[in-house]
């Protein structure tokens, strides 16, 4: 059984024009791509075409500023009416000149610790300055803007004051689970289960909801989501910088046997090979959702299928996570239900304000409120 997509309302997609960077962060996802950048005429491929329909853009993984025909890309969404976001640690945003900035519908600013030293020794140059004037520019300018945290064992203890410093800048927070990236051997920030939830249970305690589109975060709380199970390969697709086109940013292709950070050894078979490159979406985006790695992410474990009556809302959790931990058959390794334990009691409070954010529905992540 997989997961069934709808995309009446347009695919969003998650752009990396480039995987060039300013910082070198030691959870960086994008670390295996440096050196790769999109062409302006690479850019019209994803963009131009009669049989697409584009609901959103984020542009995302390097500092996009960095790629010399960016903003050239940035015109094009405008006259194509394409809503857009951009990710940054603050560069990107504190080089864009204000009349560009105020095109997008949001943009968000990579801030992992609330104190100074901490960030700037974890990404490795003067981050906390970038984040600064990023969070100026936005506010001088009105934007709409998200602090964006990859929650980490080394970092989940720090949300009471991320959260406090989201309500101080009056904007939001938007949280990702950290995954691993086992090109890179990047493993040592995974949460345990235990420190997942208790994470979890700082979010609602100190923070108001405004988004949720973690499935298994959904399915435990009873929280009805914008869009059932994870959106990502159904309803969103990403283009790496080096124009190779995935169904989740961190999903890979192997043609080798990976050892994981635990010790095993993942067979190069459970991996998959076949790829599909922007030259393919030149009529429509139909052969990426027809390639081996977006049906794969479709997958429900038999044991949700069967002996879960969440199933529709959670389809067995991050698929992207699942996969890089070799079992992608297996529920999402955060599910009380599959491991016997109790759910846990967490009071969900939702934010009165309706934001209408990139993030929100187009992969897997949580956004919030600080409280004042």
């Amino acid at each position: 059984m997989n997961c069934e997509p709808n995309r009446d309302n347009g695919i969003s997609l998650g752009i990396g024009s480039t995987a060039n960077c300013n910082l070198n962060c030691g959870h960086c996802y994008s670390r295996p791509l440096r050196g790769n950048t999109l062409t302006y005429s690479e850019f019209e491929d994803i963009i131009e075409g009669k049989n697409k329909k584009i609901h959103s853009i984020n542009f995302g993984t390097g500092e996009n500023i960095l790629n010399p025909e960016f903003l050239d890309m940035v015109d094009l969404c405008c006259k194509k009416g394409i809503r857009m976001s951009v990710t940054s640690n603050g560069y990107t945003i504190g080089q864009m000149d204000e009349a560009i900035l105020k095109r997008f519908n949001d943009v968000d600013i990579s801030l992992d610790f609330p104190d100074e030293i901490e960030q700037n020794t974890f990404r490795k140059g003067a981050s906390w300055n970038f984040v600064d004037e990023a969070i100026k520019k936005c506010q001088k300018l009105r934007i709409e803007f998200s602090i964006t945290t990859a929650l980490m064992n080394i970092n989940f203890k720090q949300i009471p004051g991320l959260l406090q410093r989201a309500a101080k800048e009056n904007c939001n927070l938007r949280v990702n689970i950290f995954k691993t990236v086992p090109k890179a051997g990047i493993f040592e920030f995974k949460l345990s289960y235990d420190q997942f939830w208790e994470a979890v249970g700082l979010l609602f305690t100190h923070g108001n909801l405004i988004s949720c589109s973690e499935p298994i975060i959904n399915a435990m709380l009873n929280i009805i989501p914008a869009v059932s199970q994870s959106p990502c390969g159904l309803e969103s697709l990403r283009i790496h910088p080096d124009g190779e086109v995935m169904p989740c940013v961190y999903w890979i292709n192997s043609n080798e046997t990976i050892t994981l950070g635990d010790g095993r050894a993942i067979p190069a078979e459970y991996w998959t090979k076949s790829t599909v490159h922007i030259e393919d979406l030149k009529e429509s985006f139909a052969p990426a959702y027809e390639n081996e790695s977006f049906k794969r992410i479709r997958t429900i474990p038999e044991f949700c299928r069967k002996q879960c009556d969440k199933v529709d809302v959670c389809g067995g959790g991050c698929a992207g996570r699942r996969y890089l931990n070799g079992l992608l058959d297996e529920p999402d390794e955060y599910c009380p239900i599959y491991r016997k334990l109790d759910i846990p009691k967490i009071e969900v409070i939702k934010s009165q304000d309706q934001k209408d954010l990139i993030h929100s529905s187009y992969l897997c992540t949580l956004i919030f409120q600080g409280r004042k």
